[in-house]
């Protein structure tokens, strides 16, 4: 009796390694993304034409580089209203908005809730608007 214990390879195609230019713009979002969450600003900053940039991160990640950017920076907002005590107001100004206003309407756009609101359900508390 055949047993397998554990895949030797992934089902399906190969993943094929992401190129230099995604690992240069990831490697870059990560330094900057609290500066500006521009497309245009990365590609001018590393070389590349924003369409360039796209497609790389579309290849490497499923997504275009401006989502990618969004999503790191509502990665590290979620970090922040989760771990810290800062208002939204402190937390906005931390990742480079010009006010908590336009920081709420981001983080709302991309994840369905208020920021208050998220730090609320993650901490267990019931949320009062």
């Amino acid at each position: 009796m055949l047993r397998l214990t554990h895949l030797t390879a992934p089902a399906g195609p190969p993943t094929p390694e992401p190129d230099s230019t995604y690992l240069r713009f990831r490697d870059a979002v990560e330094q900057d993304f609290a500066r500006t969450r521009r497309v245009e600003d990365y590609a001018h900053a590393l070389g590349y034409s924003p369409r360039t940039l796209s497609r790389a991160t579309l290849n490497a990640a499923g997504l275009g580089a401006k989502e990618f950017i969004d999503r790191r920076v509502i990665l590290e907002a979620k970090r922040l209203l989760a771990h810290s005590d800062h208002s939204a107001a402190r937390i906005a100004g931390h990742l480079g908005f010009p006010n908590a206003t336009h920081f709420s309407k981001f983080f709302h756009r991309g994840t369905g809730q208020t920021p208050i609101a998220f730090r609320d359900t993650v901490r267990g508390q019931p949320h009062t608007p």
